[in-house]
Order: C-alpha cells, then structure tokens, then sequence
C-alpha cells in the first residue's frame, strides 16, 4: 500500500481515547503505576490493577470508582508465571479482552535485595533486582501476548529509566538497577520485533519522578542534586508518565513501536 502525498493529516481527541479497551497495569496500585491507572481510567480504559497488597488495590479501586470507572484488582506476584497467567484469566473473565499491557513494577531495592555500590552486594541481591525489574515483565508480557495476537490487536509498554540510557554517566549505588532498565530496552526491541505487526511494544524512561516511596526514602542532598539536573524546574509526577501512556496506547501513537520515550523534564 503506497501513501498518498497529497492526503491531508487528520488528529482529533478522539484518537486519545481508550474507550472501549482493557488495560492492565502492573504496579497499579501506588506510584507510577497509579498515575498511569488513572490516566488509562480517565482517557476511557477498563483498568485491571495487579499488585501484591489487597489494601492498596482497594484504595486506587475506590478512587476510580469515585470518578465513574470500571476497575478490577488482582493481587498478583509478577515474578510467578502462575500468577500472571491466572491475572491474564482473571482480566478476560471480567472484561473479555485485553488490549493494553503496562509493565510497571519494578524498583532499585526493596524488601528482598538491596542496592548499593557493586562490592556491597551480593548474588541474592543482583538476581532479585533482575527478578523484578526484568523477569516480571517478560512473564506478565508472556500471559496476555497470545490473547493479543488472537485477536490481532495490542499495546505494551514497558517502564525503564533514564537511568539506562546511554547519555547518563553511571551513578555509584545504581548499577545494577540501570542495568536492569538496560535489558528492558533490549527486551522491548526483541518483543516489537517478535510480535509484529499486531502486537506494539514500546518503552518510557522515566526522570525524576517523586512518587511517596521517593518523597518518604530519598536523602535531601540527593533530592536536591536530581531536582537541580532538570531543566523544567519541577520533579515529574505520575501522571506526567500516565500522559505519555495513554499516547502510546492510543490510536494517536499507532506508528510508534520499538521505540523509546524519554520522559524527564530535559534532564
């Protein structure tokens, strides 16, 4: 099919719009993942929430509900492949498809490793990091993939970092996590390539973005040296990303695939 050259471009609003699709967002239920909750709630998406806390859930729950949305909660273990397919059963039984896939969880440490400068951490620490940053998106990625290519239609977006980019400097303490975030922009390629031509896969690098466990854990030494690198002047916040989500979910972003959306304020 040739492109006609003197066709005249057309976007309206309306090619932002979600209505009508399903979307599950990993990590949905704080941070991040409920900035881009909300934003695929607002832009007219069924949202599917999965994360591990059950009082979490209900608290973003209860906060789409309040504006109008339809929402579902699954307590899921990313890093189980039984439990992200059972999160893939559970979405298509209440809402009969899945359209959009938002791989968020992910950290640079947490209750089960560490982080640090290399010589201070240890082999439960490397592969636990890769365990939840990079192991949970390839198993979500692998439970709705065969449904979406099914049905010839869908979108996943995958969350890595500035941090893995390849104008940042390496910061001591960070390692392991930017390299995490490095595997998910090769994975995100390899995903585009393999799932092609029905199914969109793209990745955002988040900046600076304060999210509560940012704002309650961060030193204000570090916090003030991140807010100094930003050219806009301001820390992002979830829904800075949630915007971004929404265009590449979004009929607007249908020619964006294998691609990387720096998100981060002219860091």
């Amino acid at each position: 099919m040739t492109t006609d050259p003197n066709r005249v471009p057309k976007l309206s609003l309306d090619s932002f719009s979600l209505a009508g699709r399903v979307a599950i967002v990993t990590g949905g239920s704080d941070g991040i993942g409920r900035g881009i909750a909300h934003s695929f709630a607002d832009a007219g998406a069924k949202v599917v929430i999965a994360a591990r806390g059950q009082e979490k859930i209900d608290s973003v729950l209860a906060e789409l509900a309040a504006k109008g949305h339809d929402a579902l909660g699954v307590p899921t273990d990313v890093t189980d492949p039984e439990a992200t397919q059972a999160l893939a059963r559970h979405a298509l039984e209440r809402f009969g498809q899945i359209d959009i896939l938002a791989n968020v969880v992910g950290g640079s440490q947490g209750p089960t490793f560490k982080r640090g400068p290399l010589l201070e951490l240890d082999k439960a620490d490397f592969m636990e990091a890769v365990n939840i940053n990079v192991a949970s998106a390839f198993l979500c990625s692998k439970a709705v993939v065969p449904h979406m290519l099914e049905r010839r239609h869908g979108v996943i977006i995958n969350m890595a970092s500035i941090g893995a980019r390849e104008y940042r400097p390496p910061e001591t303490g960070m390692s392991v996590y930017n390299m995490t975030k490095g595997a998910i922009l090769h994975l995100t390629r390899s995903m585009a390539k393999e799932w092609a031509p029905y199914v969109r896969v793209n990745c955002i690098n988040a900046g600076h973005v304060i999210t509560p466990r940012r704002a309650r854990t961060e030193a204000p030494e570090r916090k003030a040296r991140s807010l100094a690198e930003i050219m806009v002047g301001r820390f992002g916040e979830p829904e800075d990303i949630g915007a971004a989500a929404v265009y590449l979910a979004s009929d607007a972003g249908s020619f964006m695939d294998a691609a990387f959306m720096d998100v981060h304020g002219g860091t």
